[in-house]
């Protein structure tokens, strides 16, 4: 029996990949049992490649973040050793356990279910470098298409699509680290050539489900992955030159040219650019958000650079032949920086991808999408070259203090300061400062040193076997309550029960499904801001069937204590279904059939074909009395408590009604986990 873990954010990015796992395998027959209140392990048995397998996967949802301790050890330590010196980590982790002690990292993954485009698309590329570095190898994986919504009708605007530098970058890490980087396209819900002429030419071939549960199995039986490796490197290039014939090819790279890039040998992107000089690189600062002389240093980059893959993103190349040109107008811009600093601009033969951001908000807290930006441009470029990354945006006095004496230390507190930081040779600042009294700076840094300091970091060591930690944590949380409900109703009650939403934390808000008429219903990019509506997003949405004519809708709230509930969060949970309901689902298919063809939605699902009942789950020891909790309007109540004996291993809880309704859900609960013959869970 091999054992493998699956480290995730959450419940649902462990069991994304066990479906994948077992998708792939179809295995003769799967087991399923909690080894901790919050573990889930799952037996398999299967035949692939002529190999008899006997695997159990432990899923081990919640990472240590932080200052979070949950488990034991930190999975994350062992790429940090390695050489992975972001904070940005990925979804999920897969590992495998040798000789019953040691613990070997086999694979990063990352999913995306959210809108690949503008500066999103690459506000996680901070990942797939930090983890690329370390010789773990990394599969991105894109849901495709993903539609933006009218916020006000639900109804599908025109597509967005990533430009095509950000996929090629990964092709491009992968090619210049020999390390195994990649993004996989999955085809989504919404994906119908037939009803949108934008994708009309794209090859469903492209999609790659299928060589990623081959790429798992085979890494994780120890066989060769390079057919596979290749094969989705092939169809992420595939993607690349379709997205690129979406573009305007006078301010980017046609796919033909995406495809010569692709194919050129002793030289790379940067050359390319350098020697074809097809657009200059411009980036368009809103009115409001210039600074100083960001304006001039805009009009400056325009005369003297060389666009790199697209207009559209946010930096370009200095070629190194103008790099005192450069430093020369930046200095009469800058007369106050310091002679070695502007030297060290101008007189480098490399060429100077430069990168101009805005990097904070109007409160001079962190961007997200900006943490990414410098990542891309160096998994891009890969090549011999500087970096200058000019800022504009606010900074809080204490960093900027920071900055001046500890750099290091802004950069262990700070993740885009990291980012900046140990990616920028050049870091320039035209800024006003948030202070008391606000004022305003204009300094330059020549950041090589502290560069330099993060490139070693890592360098020549390679992910090491560690002990490995127990599958129990060592305290329990919000991320167990909803470990636990989800076991409850869709492991031991399956037979009754359909999960429609499952939202612990970091979960996507990806999508609600109910089944309605032989259909399976489905909402994607759900509001995540609900104020309007006056409601609440749920944390679990579980259809119950044949309790009542109707199926129930149990729509949860999860915390660690019955306190942290919102005022009113019972009839705030029952609002935002109906504010779904009030529009047509994104898509539907035949219901309890995974195989079947998503379609788009078209028709309204009456909320008033189901009887929806609001819920709460907490730990029994933060509860409140029932009736506080009561006067939140929610209906039912699930009071955990996380048993972990030598006798008993499970949840016992507490099911407390206080309608009618409520308690014939109760007692049907009861009755059908009774007749299931579990003995993890303790209901009563």
């Amino acid at each position: 029996m091999n054992t493998y873990r699956i480290h995730g954010d959450n419940i649902v990015e462990c069991e994304r990949i066990a479906k994948i796992i077992i998708k792939a395998l179809k295995p003769k027959k799967i087991y399923s049992k909690l080894v901790s209140p919050s573990t889930i392990t799952l037996t398999i048995e299967a035949t692939y490649l002529g190999n008899n397998i006997q695997w159990c996967l432990e899923l081990l949802p919640g990472f240590n973040k932080n200052t979070k301790k949950r488990w034991g050890g930190n999975i994350f330590n062992i790429l940090k050793e390695a050489g992975s010196f972001f904070d940005e980590t990925p979804d999920s982790i897969i590992s495998v356990i040798e000789n019953n002690a040691e613990e070997r990292i086999l694979l990063g993954i990352e999913f995306c279910s959210a809108l690949q485009a503008g500066n999103q698309a690459w506000q996680r590329s901070a990942r797939a470098f930090s983890i690329g570095r370390t010789g773990c190898p990394y599969i991105y994986i894109v849901d495709f298409v993903k539609y933006e919504l009218d916020k006000s009708t639900r109804k599908r605007k025109n597509l967005r699509f990533p430009n095509a530098a950000v996929p090629y970058s990964y092709i491009n890490y992968s090619k210049n680290t020999g390390n195994f980087i990649a993004q996989l396209y999955t085809k989504s819900e919404e994906f119908d050539r037939s009803k949108d002429s934008v994708i009309k030419e794209f090859n469903e071939d492209d999609f790659g489900s299928k060589e990623l549960g081959a790429y798992i199995i085979k890494k994780l039986l120890g066989l060769n992955t390079q057919l596979e490796e290749n094969v989705i490197l092939n169809k992420n290039m595939n993607v690349v030159k379709f997205l690129a014939k979406k573009t305007d090819d006078r301010i980017n790279y046609t796919a033909d040219e995406w495809q010569e890039i692709y194919s050129l040998v002793g030289e790379d992107i940067v050359d390319f650019a350098i020697d074809r000089k097809r657009f200059n690189f411009h980036k368009t600062i809103a009115a409001k958000s210039h600074h100083g002389y960001s304006e001039d240093i805009v009009k400056l980059v325009d005369q003297l650079s060389i666009g790199f893959a697209s207009r559209d993103l946010p930096f370009g190349i200095i070629p190194a032949e103008k790099r005192a040109i450069f430093a020369k107008k930046v200095f009469k811009l800058y007369p106050n920086t310091n002679d070695i600093v502007i030297n060290a601009i101008g007189n480098s033969k490399k060429h100077l991808i430069i990168a101009l951001l805005k990097g904070f908000k109007p409160r001079g807290d962190d961007n997200r999408p900006d943490r990414g930006l410098l990542p891309l441009a160096t998994m891009l470029s890969a090549s011999d070259v500087d970096i200058m990354t000019y800022i504009y945006g606010p900074i809080i006095e204490a960093n900027l203090n920071l900055l001046d004496s500890q750099p290091l230390k802004l950069a262990d507190s700070n993740g885009l300061w990291r980012s900046i930081l140990a990616l920028s040779n050049f870091v320039a600042i035209d800024a006003p400062v948030l202070a008391k009294k606000k004022y305003n700076v204009q300094r330059i840094y020549d950041t090589s040193a502290i560069k330099r300091h993060f490139a070693n970091i890592g360098v020549r060591k390679k992910i090491e076997s560690k002990p490995c930690f127990p599958a129990i944590p060592t305290n329990y949380g919000e991320d167990d309550v909803d470990t636990g409900i989800h076991y409850l109703f869709t492991y031991i009650l399956n037979e009754v029960c359909f999960e429609g939403m499952c939202n612990p934390p970091g979960g996507d808000w990806s999508g609600l499904s109910v089944i309605d008429n032989n259909y399976e219903s489905r909402w994607l990019s759900l509001p995540r801001v609900s104020d309007v509506i006056n409601g609440k997003r749920p944390d679990h949405i579980i259809e119950i069937f044949g309790v009542f004519d109707k199926p129930i809708l149990l729509s949860v709230e999860s915390k660690e204590k019955s306190s942290d509930l919102e005022t009113d969060v019972g009839n705030k949970l029952i609002a935002y279904v109906k504010h779904l309901m009030d529009y047509i689902p994104s898509a539907k298919r035949q219901k309890f059939s995974q195989n079947a063809e998503w379609q788009w939605g078209d028709k309204k699902v009456s909320f008033s074909n189901f009887e929806t009942i609001p819920a709460a789950a907490y730990f029994k020891k933060y509860a409140e009395p029932p009736t506080s909790v009561f006067l939140k309007n929610c209906e039912i109540l699930f009071v955990m408590n996380p048993v972990m004996t030598s006798k008993k291993i499970g949840w016992e809880i507490e099911i407390i009604p206080s309608t009618k309704r409520s308690q014939v859900l109760k007692e049907f609960i009861l009755q059908k986990y009774t007749a299931t013959g579990n003995n993890q869970f303790f209901l009563k």
